[in-house]
């Protein structure tokens, strides 16, 4: 997929519209909406960058990172089903990543076990598990993950 990604406010109609559509797939996959337990409050205060894939001008996903304590954070990552699978996901990480490494030398995102193919991608793109960190802890199926940025074998 050709997808032009792009940075945007963290308010952006678009990104709205794909973080409801990710609220509504979460809800299916776990029964719950994961934001009711308050987890996974995003403050727009502390999101260093937000980033969106055009397919054309139809927004198709996106990804944000924020400041939570002292840990810098890659939080909602979301494509829409019939772009999963084309490489951009890999894209989308790689290019917020790019833009973690501006403010720290260590990432680290949360994620559900049904999650099988975000499980994967980090996977795939050197992720390491690490104990799940607040609020995740208070999550049901949290896992949590971390990255060096700063290591040359992770690049």
């Amino acid at each position: 997929m050709t997808a032009e990604i792009v940075e945007v406010d963290f308010l952006d109609p678009r990104v709205l519209d794909l973080r409801a559509r990710m609220g509504a797939e979460m809800g299916e996959l776990y029964g719950t909406p994961r934001h009711s337990v308050g987890a996974e409050d995003v403050t727009p205060e502390s999101v260093l960058a937000c980033l969106l894939a055009l397919d054309g001008d139809r927004p198709v996903g996106t990804v944000s990172l924020r400041r939570l304590r002292d840990l810098v954070e890659i939080k909602r990552m979301f494509l829409l089903p019939e772009t999963r699978g084309t490489g951009l996901a890999a894209r989308m990480l790689a290019a917020i990543e790019d833009r973690a490494r501006a403010v720290t030398d260590r990432v680290v995102l949360h994620t559900g076990e049904r999650q099988r193919a975000a499980i994967a991608l980090y996977t795939r793109s050197a992720y390491e598990p690490i104990e799940i960190y607040e609020p995740y802890d208070q999550v049901p199926e949290s896992l949590c993950f971390a990255k060096r940025l700063d290591d040359p074998a992770l690049l």
